[in-house]
Parts: C-alpha cells; structure tokens; sequence
C-alpha cells in the first residue's frame, strides 16, 4: 500500500510539471493575445470625442462617464475606441511631453480631466476593453505644434525629428495607461517613407515600442485610408489588425481577406458620416445579419456612432447597437 501510495505520487508530481509545460508551451505571446481578444469581442463602438477652443475643458468636464458606460453595456461591445484628439491640436486627456514640445501651458490644449482614465477603469469594471485613436501625424491645423515637433504636412514623409517626439509623446500616454488601454488606431498614415528604412533611429519599430510601453499586449492598426486595396493591408510588421476604414458596411473577410497574421477588422459609421447626428443608414436586420457573417468569417466589427458631449449616445445609434448586441453570441 506504502509503494502503491508513492507511486501515485510520482505519477501526480509528473501529471503536474508536464501539465505545466503544456500550459508553458500553449501560452501566447503578448501580440497574439491581443489579437485573439479582438476576434473574440466580435464588434465594439467606435467615438470621435473632439472639439477645442477657450471652452476645451469645460466640454470635458460635462462628460458623464458612469452614463455613458452603462449605455457601452447594453449595447454588449467588447470594445470602445476613443479618440485622444485629431487635427485641431486639442486633446481629452493631459501630456506634459506634447505641452512641452508644442509649446503649450498645462491645460491649454490637453484637457486637464483625464478622460480617457476615467472611462478605462470604468469599463474595465464591466469586462469592456479601451483602445485610443490618434493621428499618425502632428495635429495638421495647430501650426505651432507642427513647429514644436517638427513635422510636416501629412502627405510627405515624417521627418526623423518629429517620430522620436511623437513616440515620446506617445509612451507618456502608454505608461499612464498600462493595461488599462487595450490597443491603438492610428489614422493618416498615408505615406510611410518616412518609417520604413528600419536602419535609422526612428521607424516603426520606435513608435511601436513607444504603444507598447505600458502594455506589451497593446495591438496596433496603421490607417492608410479607405481604399480597398489598402485599408485592409499591413503598413508594416507591427501592425496586428486591419485599420478597415470603409464609408459603409459591406466588404468581408472573405471579399477582402487580411493578410496571414493579421486579424480582419473594419471600420465605419452608422450615420452618414463620421459621427454623423442622423441615420442609421442600414436596418437593425441588415446590420445584424452583416456583423453576424463578419464574425462567422473570424472578423471583428468596429461601429462609429455619434455621442454628444456629455457622453449621451444619440438614441438611434444606441437602440441599434443594442439590437447587434443581442444577436451578438
């Protein structure tokens, strides 16, 4: 009975080391964890949070995180991309490093609320992820930005001065975020040359380390527009998911497939624009039945709606991704 028991024993122990060297060996790196997340989510909701001015962070203040992430919860997303910012120079969420290079005092065109922090620990209590939206580029209508960090127009090639500023700009966000923050989409990368030679000191693998600063899973998309051939292509090896941006719901994973190793994903409106205060554009049935194939095809489904600013979803919009969500398993 002695041996017997000893036996078992060293059966157990065995069971145990190789059970964790299968878990050891299953386990995915942190990029691909990412991207198996996004699939898994299905759809998430898309929100352009912008505006600026003398009344930049009275707008953000008003904004009613706890409103607006119960109505993230009917609606059975998985994810929120949120805007930081975009062409006015303007952003929800302070940065001491792009004040510093921009020329700016705190406050004056970061908002002093962190928005962003806000919603993340809120929607991370209802098991919904975050990821940020930022321009590739300096803010293109601020002209003292552009001249702090060095940049210039977006259809040239980004200077070497301005992607090492950026990426520090960049990092400042990501440390703050942690994981918090689940990925990024970064729009206008229309021309690359400026990132692709790897020999210099700043190319995409300095931006991609700079998102990835806080969390290392952090999954990224390089948006080079709408065209068909393009928006569903990989800027570079960096990139984990397809930008997708598209002016309707219509391609799939099957008429325009992503690359091996990139995950299928798009991006479009409800409205009939970008944040768009009208529509939707599509019947419940046809945007229903649209996310379902997408997801049947491995793809994920990202859905710009208009939000006002104190977080309300424009009641249309809400009613019809409540109705995407109850299909959504």
């Amino acid at each position: 009975m002695i041996r017997f028991r000893k036996e078992i024993a060293i059966f157990c122990g065995i069971a145990l080391l190789t059970g964790c060297s299968l878990a050891q060996k299953q386990q995915l790196p942190p990029r691909e964890k990412g991207k198996a997340w996004l699939k898994e989510a299905k759809f998430g909701v898309f929100v352009h949070y912008l505006g600026g001015g003398p009344t930049w962070n009275d707008r953000v203040d008003s904004f009613d995180v706890e409103k607006f992430v119960k109505q993230m919860q009917r609606t059975g997303a998985g994810y929120l991309i949120l805007t930081l910012g975009q062409n006015s120079g303007y952003y929800c969420s302070p940065n001491a490093t792009y004040e510093k290079y921009a020329g700016y005092e705190t406050g004056e065109r970061c908002s002093r609320r962190d928005l962003p922090m806000e919603i993340a620990e809120a929607l991370a209590d209802r098991g919904i992820r975050l990821m940020l939206y930022l321009p590739s580029r300096c803010p293109q209508a601020d002209k003292q930005a552009m001249a702090g960090l060095h940049d210039v127009h977006e259809q040239q090639p980004a200077p070497q001065e301005f992607t090492g500023q950026w990426s520090e700009v960049i990092a400042e966000w990501s440390l703050r975020y942690g994981k918090k923050i689940s990925g990024w989409w970064f729009d206008g990368s229309y021309n690359t040359a400026g990132w692709d030679d790897l020999s210099k000191p700043f190319n995409w693998n300095t931006w991609a380390a700079a998102c990835r600063a806080g969390n290392p899973e952090s999954i990224l998309a390089f948006n080079p527009g709408t065209r068909i051939d393009k928006a569903f292509a990989a800027l570079t090896d960096q990139q984990d998911y397809t930008a997708g941006e598209q002016n309707k719901f219509q391609v799939t994973p099957e008429t325009n497939p992503a690359p091996s190793g990139v995950q299928w994903h798009i991006l479009s409106f409800l409205g009939t624009r970008w944040a768009g205060k009208d529509g939707p554009t599509n019947s419940d049935e046809y945007m229903v039945d649209y996310v379902r194939k997408v997801n049947a095809l491995g793809g994920a489904v990202s859905i710009d709606v208009n939000v006002s600013s104190d977080g309300t979803i424009y009641p249309p919009h809400l009613r019809q991704l409540i109705a995407i969500g109850k299909e959504k398993n």
